[in-house]
């Protein structure tokens, strides 16, 4: 495996590993790089439901016809793994409830 980004697996983390779980297992990352990855994941994925929820989300301006399924059970479980605690911040800001 090529060595990765840190600051992209910490700000873009969906674009650097293909699942949460491929966060845990990272050897690259600190505990810190990967609980701020984890939680940088969740936001965006909370941020993605609300979008889509709206009718914001597009691709390639024609309106999906199936949503993509969300990674925040996956996230979740990621962070159970790892013993991170909920960040209030996060989980308080934007969902679909």
């Amino acid at each position: 495996m090529s060595k990765i980004d840190k600051d992209k697996a910490q700000t873009n983390p969906a674009a650097v590993f293909n699942k949460p779980d491929d966060i845990v297992k990272s050897r690259e990352l600190t505990a810190n790089q990967k609980k701020k990855a984890l939680q940088e994941w969740e936001l965006d994925a909370r941020l993605t439901a609300v979008a889509a929820e709206e009718g914001m989300t597009k691709d390639d301006d024609k309106p999906l016809d199936k949503p993509k399924k969300s990674p925040l059970p996956e996230i979740k479980k990621a962070q159970d793994d790892m013993g991170i605690k909920p960040d209030k911040s996060v989980e308080s800001g934007p969902n679909k409830t």
